[in-house]
């Protein structure tokens, strides 16, 4: 709105002087303020329109915005400006109460973005931290992303082991001994984790930004090259980064399923919501969502698990 406003100063001006009953002129002095602040505004503004102008917001665009939000503030502390100065300490002490603790969920997922990977997580820590606290911050990340890795592999190699062994009996009666223990013998040794796959993906280059970039179409293609890190992508980027695409749902439901026609039954609620979505998105851009009528103006954050590697309810089959 500043942006929008600030051709139409000189405007503004001419119009007071001919009318004597307009009284809101701002001064030279605000708008030098709002001059000033603008940055930090349009940093809210760009989270704001990222977590509520699509449809479905995932954990990967969050946390670029949450360190967008904390480099504008960090500025406005160390401007010279008093006031400006105040506001920005006021901001940051509410900012840290709710994002002081470490999250790497939502780093990891940046990480599993190829246009960012590990390269945008060194840089914003760089930009956050003292070197000190930065070095150890990265460490951790490199650890847990490890741990995350090994554990997915693991995984996918007792899937793999799984669905081969009903093959071998069928086959062991065909082949020679030789060959039934050496195909015992190479399962044992590929249990092994092997970190070529990840230190490939975070050494290759970086996928140029590009707005109709979709990223699970991205790892649609890229899942047999990295068929590990695909199955981890599969889990985090379905994380949401709110809440405002449930609770849409919840409106629609309420508005399928009211005191009128309280006896349909789930399956008949479920194809009415799902068949209005369908029909929605074939006429509308999916990535806009437009404002329900009983939409909430806050958006309610989804708060994520503070550590990846302790989440006990992944099913990585």
């Amino acid at each position: 709105m500043i942006a929008t406003g600030k051709p139409y100063r000189e405007a503004l001006k001419d119009y007071a002087k001919s009318d004597l009953n307009y009284k809101w002129e701002p001064t030279s002095e605000e708008w030098k303020m709002y001059e000033l602040i603008e940055p930090l505004l349009y940093a809210f503004a760009q989270v704001t329109t990222a977590f509520s102008a699509q449809s479905y917001p995932t954990a990967n665009i969050f946390y670029r915005h949450i360190v967008s939000i904390k480099i504008e503030l960090r500025k406005a502390i160390a401007h010279r400006n008093p006031l400006y100065s105040a506001m920005g300490e006021a901001m940051m002490e509410k900012f840290n109460k709710y994002w002081e603790e470490k999250n790497n969920v939502m780093v990891l997922a940046t990480i599993l973005d190829p246009r960012y990977k590990m390269f945008y997580v060194e840089w914003a820590f760089k930009e956050l931290y003292d070197k000190n606290t930065a070095l150890d911050e990265l460490a951790d990340v490199h650890l847990e992303l490890e741990e995350l890795f090994d554990k997915f592999d693991t995984a996918k190699k007792m899937a793999e082991k799984s669905a081969t062994s009903s093959n071998i009996c069928i086959t062991s009666r065909s082949m020679p001994a030789s060959d039934s223990a050496f195909q015992a013998h190479r399962r044992n040794t590929t249990t092994k984790s092997s970190k070529s796959e990840l230190r490939n993906y975070l050494e290759d280059a970086l996928e140029e930004p590009n707005p109709k970039f979709i990223l699970l179409d991205w790892w649609k293609v890229n899942s047999l090259r990295y068929p590990v890190l695909a199955k981890m992508a599969r889990r985090f980027l379905t994380i949401p980064a709110s809440s405002v695409s449930s609770e849409s749902t919840f409106s629609t439901g309420g508005r399928v399923l009211d005191d009128y026609r309280s006896s349909l039954k789930p399956a008949m609620v479920e194809a009415l919501v799902c068949g209005a979505s369908y029909i929605k998105g074939s006429h509308s851009d999916l990535n806009v969502m437009e404002k329900e009528e009983d939409d909430e103006e806050n958006v309610e954050t989804v708060k994520l698990p503070k550590s990846a590697t302790n989440i006990n309810y992944w099913n990585l089959n």
